[in-house]
């Protein structure tokens, strides 16, 4: 029920030896693996002598963990730039490589994203994303924000869901900008 508190790392060895089971499992930022070292109690001239030989040894690279988050957002393919930036900083990711994968992120492929994500909603069952009624506009907006897209893209998503009414013949919603 109750977890045994874990032995202090109290030698180099025992540091270098927790960071490289840590490091088995997945990928980490040198700033989340030093704070995985000082909840175990090291000193922190230990913690800057283990994270140093990883990075000697290259089993800790900041822009490879970098560029791990990031192909692992991109797997998601309804969210957009705000919401790249948010997970980039949440793990820790160096701000150089933050504003680098930012710029890299194009504008038309984060429209293509804010489509594809009205996309998913634009056929539920439910109607909770209906744009023929005030209510569905706002979870339509709600939802897109809630992504990550900026007011330019969910002002492309609703003219689009505009033309997408116009062409089923249901004239009766969304208002005009």
């Amino acid at each position: 029920m109750f977890r045994k508190a874990s032995k202090s790392l109290t030698t180099s060895e025992e540091a270098y030896e927790y960071a490289l089971t840590l490091l088995d499992r997945r990928e980490y930022a040198a700033v989340d693996l030093e704070e995985r070292l000082r909840r175990r109690g090291a000193a922190e001239d230990l913690i800057r002598e283990t994270v140093d030989r990883l990075r000697r040894n290259g089993l800790i690279n900041e822009e490879r963990y970098a560029r791990r988050v990031l192909e692992a957002w991109r797997h998601k393919k309804y969210y957009g730039r705000l919401h790249l930036q948010a997970e980039l900083k949440k793990k820790n990711v160096e701000p150089r490589y933050v504003s680098l994968f930012l710029d890299e992120f194009s504008e038309e492929e984060e429209e293509k994203r804010a489509l594809a994500a009205y996309g998913q909603t634009r056929n539920r069952r439910d109607g909770r994303y209906d744009c023929t009624t005030e209510k569905g506009v706002a979870a339509l907006v709600r939802y897109l924000t809630a992504r990550g897209f900026g007011s330019s893209l969910i002002r492309v998503v609703l003219n689009q869901a505009r033309r997408d009414m116009e062409a089923d013949g249901r004239q009766d919603a969304l208002p005009q900008d």
